[in-house]
């Protein structure tokens, strides 16, 4: 698998596989939400300030994903379940706004947020937190641990994927960059095995959840197609190809669907999330008649075996 290296920084203050859970926001209505694996710092449904906002504005895939903004108002939490001990990976797709910034975090138990030693690892986006004040730093993305910032660089205005495996056993990480492991080395060229939590802390050893704060006025992240599973990370070389495929996905007729399982179900939404087609094929290859619908923009969801993927399709 390919790495890229990078020299640690340390910090000039103290910072106070099967699918577990998958999240594109398709099914949440519009605007600040509370429930199912979504809650808050406060744990209040009432304290709605602090709620993630589900916003159509932009999408890694699909019409929807969820924001975080408003400068130290925002702070939404993702419950993963209590997990003790082994090897969990978490990835998602970011997009930061220009000349902004986001911020999230791991909690080790969130019967116990805002404890001394919870916080697993910190990941500072376009903040630096190696300078007092925590100054904006576009481009640049810090992940923060045991006093130590381990930076490299991201790009603005687009969508990547951020991936993170935790070994709770071993108390260390690993990070990817749209699938590519990043690995950073110390002034003798030797790999560092990044730690996990704090020495000594009570919370080592367990992940139960993750913390998304609008850390800083500048705060505007986007973030989309969350996978949270057992096991290592899968990086570019790990992954297989879908055995889902679409195409065209730009046509005023037909879109073909091949999958190497049967086809469950077939639903078309448009960016208005109202379900416009719906089809049950139980083959393994099946075409959709999109001649009826106006021209526009559409999702796309398939559901094969164990696999669901959406995908935007055109119709022109």
């Amino acid at each position: 698998m390919k790495k890229i290296y990078f020299l640690a920084v340390a910090l000039t203050f103290g910072l106070t596989a099967n699918a577990q859970l998958t999240d594109g926001f398709e099914d949440y209505p519009l605007g600040p939400y509370f429930g199912g694996h979504w809650s808050n710092w406060s744990n209040n449904p009432s304290t709605t300030d602090e709620h993630i906002i589900v916003s159509d504005a932009k999408a890694s895939q699909g019409s929807k994903s969820g924001f975080i903004g408003g400068g130290g108002i925002q702070d939404a939490i993702l419950d993963v379940g209590m997990k003790n001990g082994g090897i969990w990976s978490m990835s998602m797709d970011i997009y930061i706004d220009f000349f902004a910034s986001g911020y999230f975090n791991a909690q080790g138990d969130l019967s116990a947020l805002g404890s001394t030693g919870n916080w697993l690892c910190q990941a500072y986006i376009g903040l630096d937190p190696t300078q007092e004040g925590t100054p904006q730093d576009p481009g640049t993305f810090y992940m923060a641990t045991r006093g130590v910032a381990y930076s490299f660089p991201y790009p603005e205005e687009q969508w990547y994927n951020m991936g993170v495996e935790y070994n709770l056993d071993s108390q260390t990480m690993r990070m990817f960059l749209d699938g590519t492991e990043l690995q950073w080395v110390d002034a003798n060229g030797n790999i560092i095995e990044i730690p996990l939590g704090d020495e000594g802390s009570p919370f080592l050893g367990k992940l139960n959840g993750f913390d998304f704060y609008s850390a800083d006025v500048s705060t505007s992240m986007y973030i989309d197609e969350i996978n949270f599973h057992s096991g290592p990370f899968m990086g570019l070389n790990d992954i297989e190809v879908s055995e889902i495929s679409v195409y065209p996905t730009v046509s005023n007729n037909v879109i073909n669907i091949s999958s190497k399982s049967a086809i469950d179900n077939l639903i078309v939404y448009n960016l208005n999330g109202q379900e416009v087609m719906k089809l049950r094929p139980n083959t393994s290859t099946t075409q959709i008649n999109i001649s009826s619908l106006a021209a526009g923009v559409y999702v796309l969801k398939i559901q094969s075996g164990n696999q669901t993927i959406t995908k935007k399709i055109v119709v022109k």
